[in-house]
């Protein structure tokens, strides 16, 4: 073929890509701490790495924000009064066992965080029986976890064991409260957890809430005003009781649960049962969907 017919069709122009979240993930775990709730925390705590794993083996920079909130205040309103032990108030025995709370709750550590009673604030010290109890991220840092932090598992298995104990659950409430814009200035507890240029993962793993008013769909449309009302920024994750399901794991009489219903209405939702042994076909299932949605995310402008 001659070059005389071959079309000349110039130089091939440049066509602009879509510059992706670029490894930015903003992670938001609402995790209940009632009384059933401390075996569900450890399977969460199981199934974390290999999901970190995923998104770390395909971003070049994993940019992560890790914060926990719990789904109800990350203390036992029954140990308050130890709060006022002190030199002047001598109190008997350690912790809040004098008010028949655990030995090693951290009273005064609690004492000295403004944001622990804040609805909402991330978690930088549990107080329950069974959790950590203790100060997992510094009291003068930001209040959740970053890519410098020299030890994700295990800042996360401290600041997500939140213990099981006598709290009302407010999974929805929580989740709402963390991402509003007053807990999330520079004045909040939350400041600077939430980017602009990254997606919004939300995994909330709590057995029901049936408290908070409005419906499921209420819910989403508030949580998207954090990401401007682009649904392809957020994706988010339930694990709860699937007693309103065919063929539930979860023992019980049959219940709707609204959780259920909120991720049903999310564009990119996924539910997991809270009774499976394992959370890792969950999170490998999130994992897959942040990935797929990443490479086309398009940061505000």
């Amino acid at each position: 073929m001659s070059a005389a017919s071959v079309a000349d069709v110039g130089q091939i122009p440049d066509f602009p890509t879509t510059p992706g979240c670029q490894g930015k993930i903003d992670f938001l775990f609402v995790i209940s701490s009632s009384v059933e709730m401390l075996p569900k925390q450890l399977q969460l705590q199981e199934a974390f790495p290999e999901f970190v794993k995923i998104l770390e083996d395909d971003f070049a920079d994993f940019d992560y924000h890790v914060m926990v909130v719990d789904a109800s205040l990350p203390y036992l309103p029954s140990c308050d009064i130890c709060y006022s032990c002190s030199e002047e108030i001598m109190c008997d025995g350690p912790g809040c066992s004098q008010w028949d709370g655990p030995e090693d709750y951290p009273c005064h550590d609690i004492l000295l965080d403004e944001c622990v009673p804040v609805e909402g604030a991330g978690v930088t010290i549990a107080g329950n029986f069974g959790a950590s109890n203790k100060q997992c991220l510094p009291a003068d840092g930001p209040r959740f976890i970053t890519k410098d932090d020299p030890d994700l598992p295990g800042t996360f298995g401290c600041i997500s064991m939140l213990g099981a104990g006598p709290k009302l659950p407010t999974a929805i409430s929580s989740m709402l409260a963390a991402l509003e814009p007053e807990n999330l200035s520079k004045w909040g507890c939350n400041k600077g957890f939430l980017r602009p240029d990254a997606l919004l993962a939300i995994i909330i793993v709590a057995g029901d809430d049936n408290f908070h008013p409005g419906t499921p769909a209420d819910w989403y449309a508030k949580v998207l005003e954090a990401k401007q009302g682009n649904e392809d920024a957020l994706v988010p994750l339930v694990i709860s009781h699937d007693r309103d399901q065919p063929n539930p794991k979860c023992e019980g009489p049959v219940s709707t649960n609204v959780m259920h219903a909120f991720v049903d209405v999310a564009k990119h939702g996924h539910f997991g049962s809270m009774c499976e042994k394992s959370y890792v076909s969950f999170m490998k299932e999130m994992a897959g969907t942040i990935l797929d949605l990443c490479s086309i995310f398009i940061p505000p402008q």
